[in-house]
């Protein structure tokens, strides 16, 4: 299958990318704004992979240089980086809360159905497919011998002492059942599931090898399907059954409030989440100094009551040998040319005033309880291709004195190697700051 490579926010001409045989599909993806259509040009407002009736899209972060231009000679390149993304991907969706637990929202319910087919695929290798147990009544069977039962259904003979004795006795006993409607369920999954995965493994990507075909009948849809899993749930006690069944629950609805009937779609709406994710880890974010930060106070004529309401909340602060660090991450293009001019997009007034307040808070809380700190690092950390970090110039704002903002490129090959690894990179930035 044909596989294209684009950018996130670039602008294309419709044929490029969507033939006549895929205008339901466009449509769809419209109505969500996952695609722009602008007459007869389209841009991506989504980082990821759409598989379509003849040709897979595959959308890059708008930091890269345009795949679509620069294809030649570098498709090993961009098969790799998007195997990169995908990792990010799946490490990202594995931060947050539990995939059972989770409503789809519109941030990040197109990495659902990965993760939720993973963890039913990985399930089903450790513990093959879903077994019902019945408790029934055998006669002479091997189980424990019901008393009760027995006494009361069968007759009774009496030996020469005149003690009852039975010829035939009930037995208690657990019999499996080996084709029942969960298990249904559970087959139809894993075919999905297969076929999922099996777009993954068309370029290349390893790691995506499941092979399952289920051609039963399953009678009801998907709101059935939930309400029988549901009405499972209320008679199983087992920890292992009660997760997969809630597994599945999760799938089904995920399938039932989806854009996509018959499209493999996994990406992301909001890859500025998953940047500044991949920087609060690979930094290092103290999540505990939020605290220090006041909150604003509202007070009524009528009384003195306090009334707190939410304050700033940095993207990742730490300190680090008596000094403090605020950075924020910044998903931008943010670029000056050979002159010093400011090009591509940059932080508006609201973000970069949001991270002056935040340094004076910081400033005015240590003062408030008698601790000196030596500097207060404050930056705007942007993603880039580059293998290298880079200082690129800094922000200043007459209202506050004295302070600046320093600019940052981060190398993405060198963020997401650690991210994937849980290691922090916190010295070659300082290095940069140094010099």
């Amino acid at each position: 299958m044909k596989i294209l490579y684009f950018k996130e926010l670039k602008k294309y001409a419709l044929d490029k990318c969507f033939q006549s045989e895929n205008s339901e599909i466009l449509n769809k993806l419209m109505e969500r704004n996952i695609i722009i259509r602008d007459n007869q040009s389209i841009s991506f407002r989504f980082v990821g992979m759409i598989v379509l009736i003849d040709c897979i899209v595959i959308v890059f972060p708008k930091y890269k240089v345009d795949p679509y231009e620069n294809y030649i000679g570098r498709e090993v390149e961009h098969r790799n980086y998007i195997k990169t993304i995908f990792k990010v991907f799946e490490k990202y969706r594995k931060s947050k809360s539990s995939l059972l637990e989770k409503d789809c929202d519109e941030e990040e319910e197109y990495l659902n159905l990965f993760s939720l087919y993973k963890s039913l695929i990985d399930d089903f290798i450790e513990n093959g497919l879903y077994e019902n147990e019945r408790h029934i009544h055998t006669l002479c069977g091997d189980g424990e011998i019901d008393w009760n039962k027995t006494i009361g259904e069968l007759d009774n003979h009496f030996n020469t002492l005149k003690n009852p004795i039975y010829l035939n006795y009930y037995t208690h006993d657990i019999e499996e059942e080996q084709e029942n409607y969960i298990r249904s369920i559970q087959k139809k999954l894993l075919t999905d599931a297969a076929a999922y995965f099996e777009e993954f493994r068309k370029f290349g990507l390893d790691g995506f090898q499941f092979d399952f075909h289920f051609d039963g009948d399953l009678i009801g849809d998907e709101e059935y399907q939930i309400f029988k899993i549901d009405l499972e749930l209320r008679e199983n006690f087992s920890e292992r059954k009660i997760n997969l069944l809630k597994l599945m629950r999760s799938i089904l609805k995920e399938k039932a409030h989806s854009i996509y009937e018959d499209i493999n779609i996994y990406g992301t709406k909001s890859y500025h989440s998953i940047w500044e994710n991949v920087c609060q880890n690979v930094l290092g974010h103290d999540s505990t100094l939020r605290k220090n930060i006041p909150k604003p106070n509202w007070k009524s004529i009528n009384n003195e009551e306090d009334n707190y309401s939410s304050s700033f909340i940095p993207d990742i602060v730490f300190e680090e040998n008596n000094d403090l660090h605020i950075y924020d991450a910044k998903y931008y293009e943010t670029e000056f040319d050979e002159k010093g001019k400011l090009k591509n997009n940059a932080p508006g007034i609201g973000d970069i005033g949001k991270q002056f307040l935040y340094e004076e808070s910081y400033r005015a809380y240590y003062k408030k309880v008698g601790i000196e700190k030596t500097r207060y690092y404050n930056a705007f950390l942007f993603p880039t291709e580059e293998t290298q970090h880079s200082y690129i110039g800094e922000v200043s704002f007459e209202i506050f004195q004295g302070k600046k903002i320093k600019l940052f490129k981060l190398s993405t090959e060198k963020m997401y190697k650690n991210y994937l690894k849980d290691l922090k990179l916190r010295k070659e930035i300082n290095d940069i700051r140094k010099n």
